[in-house]
């Protein structure tokens, strides 16, 4: 091949060539954030005829959004009707709508997002992740006792994404009676409770504080709510039922006594807590 055809390969080459610069998608957006915004930056040497830009979603054949200069943007599949097709990153011509501007994210467009920019000629793609995790709603740790030796620890969330993981722990050391109960939604979300019973005789301490640590791994996502158990106290129901049953007399000098029948109650009460953890329903 004589030396003028190499140059005039090399001269059309750099004619036609695209080059993706740099493509920026957040790696972790929270639900409830107002807007994402997917950046895809190339250069090009050719002119707007045969110059194409794509965004995919979890691969090649999930096309969501296209671009044909100077014509408007196109935005189908999963995305249809959550881009702002007004927006513009740039001023100039050949990058105007280059970026995708998400409203109001949902978890159920965490993937793999790839930018392709082509020209009649050749090709260049950049791919990136991203996740939309949510934190759950109605976090709360409870104790629940039914008998007066044992207690039972009761870690709740809802609403969680991805797959979450919940740990009761005590001084550092996951309880490993901890068992747990995990449903999904039909929208993706994820619900758990995590249940523990503890015996009064494993607490060596006048009280003990138990964490409930919640975290989503791939989010990187961490929270946690703490119980202090006192053990030896009545059961949960028992207190309940004194606390409003209990009758009170006012003598003369204004205190307020216990009557003959409300502490034949608190002895029975008693008497049947006791019954009740040498035999248990």
């Amino acid at each position: 091949m004589e030396y003028t055809q190499i140059v005039f390969l090399l001269l059309c080459a750099q004619c036609v060539a695209v080059n993706i610069h740099r493509i920026e998608v957040p790696s972790l957006v929270e639900i409830g954030t107002e807007f994402v915004v997917l950046d895809c930056q190339f250069s090009t040497h050719t002119t707007t005829q045969g110059l194409v830009m794509k965004w995919f979603f979890n691969g090649s054949a999930s096309l969501v959004y296209q671009w044909i200069p100077p014509l408007k943007p196109q935005v189908v599949g999963l995305l249809k009707g959550r881009v702002d097709l007004n927006f513009r990153i740039s001023d100039e011509p050949l990058q105007a709508y280059r970026a995708i501007k998400i409203m109001k994210p949902t978890t159920d467009l965490s993937g793999i997002y790839t930018c392709v920019v082509s020209t009649f000629m050749e090709e260049d793609r950049r791919t990136r992740p991203m996740l939309i995790y949510s934190p759950g709603k109605n976090f709360h740790f409870t104790q629940e006792k039914k008998y007066v030796f044992l207690v039972t620890l009761i870690c709740v969330a809802e609403d969680l994404y991805p797959r979450p993981e919940i740990i009761i722990s005590v001084q550092g050391r996951p309880l490993t009676q901890a068992v747990s109960e995990m449903k999904m939604d039909s929208w993706g979300l994820y619900s758990v409770i995590t249940k523990a019973v503890v015996h009064d005789d494993d607490v060596t301490e006048p009280f003990e504080e138990y964490t409930c640590t919640l975290s989503l791994p791939s989010a990187n996502y961490t929270a946690n709510r703490t119980t202090v158990y006192y053990p030896g106290l009545m059961p949960t129901a028992y207190i309940a039922v004194y606390e409003i049953q209990k009758p009170q007399e006012r003598q003369a000098n204004g205190n307020s006594v216990l009557s003959r029948h409300s502490i034949v109650q608190l002895l029975c009460l008693l008497l049947s807590a006791l019954l009740l953890t040498h035999h248990p329903v």
